[in-house]
């Protein structure tokens, strides 16, 4: 697991510059190396990768990556990207807030953005022209935000809602024309079934020679299967799984710190406790008390 600091410091970034204005962009951001946790935070975003291979995860989603792909994520959904380790990635990426949408076009551009019964829908994949155009759009957004003219946030909203119309308009013809969805012959369907598994059981003690047994491979296997596919071990992703739970929990029900703890499967409140403020820079009481001022 990477330092806790650093990576609530990439999580905090994107959630100041939303609190201090309600747009920020990275356009073709490029490393060999990038690496982030599961994460959520407040706003839309919309992630385009430009270059390279790998997956990325929604939830408990896999989606596997290749250059031209855009990815729709929604408000407090947790997510991460896991590009092939040691191959030249680039990704540009888009967070917002609703009130940046003009009024007329926010109730169907956020729409884009829930799922329903079809993920298919928030997994686009683009060439050619359509790209191009694509990339225009995030480098006048890139520039505006970085320039700061007179007017640059109307600039930045123009541009975003131009941005939005393309991808509505493209999940539109695609659906009207019965487009094929992208591949999954690149997703490991058994650690899938694992991700889900662990989803929907987080709070039950689990053993790792239990989840080999059920996808029939030995336990050593699929550590190398999930690390490879997520880029983060089991043990790592059951955490991280348990604590997004309790931070709903503890924001939106009256269950004592103690009850979450236990509701989500931390044996100790001591452990809970310990392993909250590691990944979360405060204690579950703090996070309370904040969520609560919101």
């Amino acid at each position: 697991m990477p330092n806790g600091q650093d990576q609530r410091l990439r999580i905090y970034e994107v959630e100041e510059r939303l609190r201090m204005r309600p747009f920020f962009i990275k356009h073709r951001a490029t490393d060999k190396h990038f690496y982030m946790d599961f994460h959520a935070h407040p706003g839309y975003e919309i992630y385009i990768f430009q270059q390279g291979s790998g997956n990325f995860l929604i939830e408990d989603r896999i989606f596997p990556l290749a250059g031209g792909d855009i990815l729709l994520i929604s408000e407090f959904e947790s997510h991460k990207s896991a590009p092939s380790l040691g191959v030249d990635c680039s990704r540009s990426v888009v967070n917002f807030l609703p009130e940046l949408l003009l009024p007329q076009a926010a109730p169907p551009f956020l729409e884009l953005f829930h799922t329903g019964s079809d993920w298919t829908r928030r997994h686009l994949r683009v060439s050619g022209e359509t790209l191009v155009k694509i990339n225009a759009l995030l480098t006048r957004m890139e520039e505006e935000n970085r320039k700061r003219a007179d007017f640059f946030e109307i600039g930045c909203s123009l541009c975003l809602n131009e941005l939005l119309l393309e991808i509505a308009r493209l999940i539109r013809s695609q659906a009207s024309e019965g487009a094929s969805p992208i591949p999954r012959s690149s997703v490991n369907s058994r650690v899938e079934q694992v991700i889900r598994y662990l989803s929907e059981r987080y709070s039950e003690p689990i053993k790792l020679k239990q989840l080999a047994e059920m996808i029939y491979v030995s336990p050593y296997y699929l550590c190398h299967l999930f690390k490879e596919t997520t880029g983060v071990t089991i043990s790592e992703y059951l955490i991280y799984t348990r604590i997004r739970q309790s931070k709903r929990e503890l924001a939106l029900t009256e269950y004592s710190i103690a009850e979450i703890a236990s509701r989500v499967g931390f044996n100790t409140l001591a452990h809970f406790g310990q392993t909250f403020k590691m990944l979360e820079g405060m204690t579950p009481r703090d996070y309370r008390k904040q969520m609560s001022r919101r």
